[in-house]
């Protein structure tokens, strides 16, 4: 006997007894210890920072990961799954700050490095613990006991001696180049760390229009008058560093007499720079930007005049600027923007920066203030001067990143990584990359590779793996890639056991982590010389460009199976990690191996706040996630976000009502065939046999061809429909698996649960009610294989059925379905009975025409008709067989169907037809007395039946029926002599009497009726 299922079962409990189960008997690990080692398959996971908190973009990267690695341990595949923490980087900084009261660099200095960088580390132990809840919730399968740590001795390793490759092939170089900057943490941020539009925020800026003097004007031959350029800009705190200006060569200039001075702006743009009023102004004369190439300027301050060279304070000629915003003049402040320090390389411009890291001014009145806060005393004191035309406010999109302020473009001297050098093998390499979506391919990574900068890879700051550059008095490099290699210049750095036995690097007394509280004290020596370590950290994106290297401590450790195993086969993540992550991969991969890092990537899309913006707290726009997990449980979950367009990198908004649907349409419909399966079991004493149940079964035998199905013969046509269902379904879903599109393989999935609840069950109700063995058998045999074809989209379910109709059933048969195979489509089967499917389409449209038919004319399904007429005009859809016709009977309530070349005329016979599908269909909606009496029966059977289920009756459970009507059609029809009707509500009595005010009321052909049943 099977269990009774909980008709009111609470999901979350459910999946929590669940995972009570894999955690003791240990089966997650099992599902990796038995399958050879010599089938593996490559996973990597990007780790996530351990300052976050879990949330839904955090849940759906583990969703998505979790069903493959599933799917393909289910084909046989040995699949190592580790948990990674990003360990590096401001954040944990910022934490260390604010217990602290650290305000800036110098504080940390004051405060100690040592102490700063272990208590970084220390911070770090503290905080990774919150994330097992939810991980285990989701049903996400992950070793964290064993996760790799990028601030870990051997992972930094790793990561240095990729550093060391990079640097021997010739990619690494020091120079100066533009890049952002943060000024509230004093050192360079990545283009990866603000690559999504999240990280940009609209303000309101104060921009300027600067009146720069002239010096020679002779060959613009214009009246003797004071003649200025004017240029516009958004920073006016960049003023001081001005040291030329660029005009477009193929532009037209115009000079304007205005308050008795000469201005030149470009001719499109007089009316943007004169609010409208250009025409009040006399024009002196039109030049292009040509004509003012060569021209001097007198700066508009002084405080870098006597360290200026010949070349500043030049006008230049520059095709890019532009004469659709500003003034048509470019001010050039080599020390900020990218365009500004090209346009000093290319014409030996001074590059002066007035303002320190801490972005406050080094020079006049404004000298200790943060930049923004000097904006409006420089535009006040350009007026005083002379040399404002006016300000305006101006909203434009800027840069942020951990910090209140925005980010600043800043020329830095820093090491950078050549990408130029390298870019069109990245563009060789993705072309071979499995994208999911494909248009990721050639579209955005394509173009991130082709639009990228080189790499600036040093940071300057404390808590991150260490640049391994030592440099001694001559400016001489050691770059070291190993422990090992610097313990060859330094004989303190030694091999001894640490306190937990382990042999491990030692600097003295000190184990070595290749961070600045150990590394800043190492110094090596190299022919006499003495090489100290430079003070920068390398950027956090190159520990995540290495984790497939480094999670192995290649190649210190497992160098065979790394090399066997990487690329990796799979990776996922969202979608602005194309930016970020899977370009660094890829760079990294390039530049070391010359080999692609992954083979497949699944590319997520943005989960939204249910008003579209981005998740907020503030906003309330989103449901606490662990409620949500508590309400809905982690299957749902689950469902929601691997069916939606998420998973074809398409961006969504949450929304609980479709999360609600994934139960409604999927998880009960499976449950209710359980739950129906286990009724008629039970109720006929039938128990499955083990041939239904196989594991990696291949059939043979001469009585029929198939290879998986366990079945010698198949008689019943609607058996042979759904088990060809079910083998197309479980094609379809492994050929979708295969190249990784998920959404595609649920959905014959739920289909085909539909199918199976809605058509297959309903229209053998007379087989299982007579407890017909085949029925039993095939059903059964259709939800063990639906179970394991869902198993990697919901673990929790298809463990729990699967262990209470298979395992507590069976003997000898897996103790969990994520230890069983996964189904492989039976194609002899689905070659030979292909024509069903083909049958069953044409039966289901002319169920659906019936339908219609009978809704247009008010006639329900409980109410029985005489006759159908059927005509099939297009003659590739041959003719209805036999068991068509009965099931089309069954399905509409008709006592007969006839194929007719013409439907034949009268009152109450109603047609419907498909000219495209060449189907014809007539309905005779007469009702006869006795239809009327039968359809009434099955009216009143509906009504007792409700109130059956309402008392919570078994299904042999007989009754005592109690009635009061005062009509004679109703009374004929609550009768011990209707004998349908007794057996089919089990009636053991029927009388008529006062049934009271606590009386159920029923209408039938309006005629009224109380009733009360009783248990007999």
């Amino acid at each position: 006997m099977f269990n009774k299922p909980n008709p009111r079962q609470n999901f979350f409990d459910m999946e929590q007894d669940v995972l009570g189960f894999w955690k003791k008997e240990k089966i997650f690990e099992k599902s990796i210890e038995t399958k050879d080692e010599n089938n593996r398959y490559t996973f990597v996971d990007g780790p996530p920072f351990v300052t976050g908190m879990p949330h839904y973009g955090s849940l759906l990267s583990s969703i998505t990961k979790d069903p493959v690695t599933r799917y393909w341990t289910m084909r046989g595949k040995r699949i190592r799954r580790v948990w990674g923490w990003d360990c590096h980087g401001l954040p944990i900084e910022a934490k260390v700050n604010e217990k602290f009261n650290l305000k800036s660099r110098a504080d940390v200095e004051e405060f100690g490095i040592d102490n700063y960088v272990r208590e970084c580390r220390k911070h770090v132990e503290e905080v990774t613990g919150q994330w097992e809840w939810y991980v285990d919730a989701i049903g996400r399968w992950v070793d964290m006991e064993n996760a790799y740590y990028t601030m870990n001795p051997e992972f930094n390793e790793s990561v240095i001696w990729v550093f060391k490759q990079m640097y021997e092939k010739g990619f690494i170089y020091k120079g100066k180049r533009v890049s952002l900057f943060s000024t509230d943490t004093a050192t360079p941020v990545s283009e990866f760390e603000v690559a999504e539009s999240n990280n940009y925020q609209e303000i309101e800026d104060l921009s300027i229009f600067v009146k720069f003097k002239l010096k020679d004007l002779s060959k613009l031959k214009l009246p003797e008058k004071d003649t200025f350029l004017v240029a516009w800009t958004t920073t006016p705190w960049t003023i001081p560093s001005n040291f030329a200006l660029a005009v477009n060569p193929k532009a037209t200039y115009v000079a304007v007499e205005f308050e008795g001075q000469i201005l030149i702006v470009a001719k499109d743009r007089l009316e943007y720079v004169f609010k409208g009023k250009q025409d009040e102004f006399p024009k002196l004369g039109e030049f292009k930007g040509t004509d003012l190439s060569g021209l001097t300027y007198e700066p508009v301050y002084d405080f870098y005049v006597e360290q200026s060279n010949e070349n500043d304070f030049k006008v230049y000629e520059f095709e890019d600027v532009t004469t659709e915003d500003g003034t048509g003049v470019l001010h050039v402040a080599p020390g900020f923007g990218a365009e500004d320090y090209s346009l000093g390389e290319k014409f030996g411009l001074s590059g002066f920066q007035d303002i320190d890291d801490e972005g406050k001014l080094l020079v006049g009145d404004w000298k200790g203030i943060y930049l923004r806060d000097a904006n409006e005393s420089i535009r006040d004191n350009l007026k005083e001067k002379g040399n404002l035309l006016r300000s305006a406010m101006y909203k434009h999109r800027v840069p942020l990143f951990r910090g209140d302020n925005p980010l600043i473009y800043k020329a830095q001297d820093s090491y950078y990584v050549n990408i130029e050098k390298v870019k069109d093998r990245m563009l060789e390499l993705n072309s071979t990359i499995n994208w999911v979506p494909e248009h990721f391919k050639e579209g955005r990574m394509a173009e991130v590779i082709k639009s990228a900068p080189d790499w600036g890879i040093s940071r300057t700051r404390y808590w991150a793996t260490i640049m391994p550059i030592w440099v001694n008095d001559e400016g001489e490099e050691l770059v070291m890639g190993s422990i090992e290699e610097m313990s060859e210049y330094n004989s303190e750095i030694k091999k001894k056991k640490n306190a937990k036995g382990k042999e491990v690097w030692f600097f003295g007394n000190e184990e070595v982590k290749l961070h600045r509280d150990i590394c800043d004290k190492i110094v090596l020596t190299k022919n006499g010389k003495e090489y100290k370590r430079i003070p920068d950290v390398v950027d956090n994106w190159l520990d995540s460009g290495s984790v497939p290297i480094a999670e192995w401590h290649y190649p210190f450790e497992n160098k065979e199976i790394f090399e066997n195993n990487f690329p990796a086969d799979y990776i996922a993540e969202y979608v602005g990690q194309i930016r970020a992550w899977f370009n660094v991969l890829l760079r990294v991969s390039t530049i070391v191996f010359d080999k692609v890092p992954f083979k497949n990537v699944i590319v997520t899309g943005n989960m939204a706040g249910t008003d579209g913006r981005k998740m907020s707290k503030s906003f309330k726009n989103y449901p606490d996630p662990k409620a949500t997990i508590e309400n809905y449980g982690g299957d749902a979950l689950r469902l929601y976000f691997l069916s939606s367009p998420l998973l074809v990198g398409e961006d969504i908004n949450f929304n609980e009502k479709e999360l609600k649907l994934q139960i409604q349409e999927t998880t009960l419909p499976l449950w209710n065939i359980y739950t129906y399966l286990t009724t008629y079991a039970n109720m006929h004493n039938w128990q499955p046999k083990e041939e239904l149940a196989y594991n990696n079964r291949n059939v043979t035998a001469d009585s029929h061809p198939w290879d998986h199905i366990p079945f010698d013969d198949i008689e019943n046509n609607l058996d042979a429909w759904i088990l060809l269902k079910l083998q197309k379904t479980i094609k379809e879903v492994n050929d979708n698996m295969e190249s990784y599109q998920v959404p595609k393989s649920i959905k014959p999935i739920k289909e085909l649960i539909a199918e199976t609840s809605k058509w297959y069950i309903r229209s053998n109700r007379d087989r299982f009610a007579d407890g017909d063995e085949r029925a039993l058998e095939v059903l059964y045999y259709v939800l063990v294989e639906i179970l394991k074809l869902i198993a990697p989209f919901t673990p929790f379910i298809a463990e729990h059925i699967y262990r209470e109709i298979v395992f507590g059933e069976i003997e000898n048969k897996e103790e969990s379905i994520h230890l069983c195979d996964y189904p492989v489509a039976d194609s002899a089967f689905i070659d030979q009975y292909s024509q069903i499917e083909v049958e069953m389409e044409i039966l289901r449209k002319i169920v659906e025409f019936g339908h219609n038919l009978r809704v247009e004319n008010g006639q329900k399904v409980r109410q029985p008709l005489s006759e159908m007429y059927v005509h099939l005009t297009n003659p590739d859809l041959g003719n209805l067989s036999e068991w068509m016709k009965e099931l089309l009977m069954s399905e509409l309530n008709i006592k007969s169907v006839e194929e007719k070349a013409t439907i034949p005329n009268g009152e109450f016979i109603k047609e419907i037809k498909d000219d495209t599908l060449g189907i014809l269909v007539g309905l005779n909606i007469e009702i006869t007395e006795e239809l009327k009496k039968e359809g009434a029966t099955r009216e009143l059977t509906r009504n007792i039946q409700s109130e059956r289920k309402n008392m919570k009756l078994n299904m042999n459970d007989s009754i005592n029926i109690k009635f009061e009507t005062g009509s004679d059609f109703v009374r004929s029809i609550l009768s011990m002599d209707n004998s349908e009707f007794i057996k089919s509500v089990k009636a053991k009595s029927i009388i008529q009497e006062s049934v009271g005010e606590n009386s159920i009321i029923a209408k039938v052909f309006d005629e009224e009726v109380k009733f009360i049943i009783e248990k007999a």
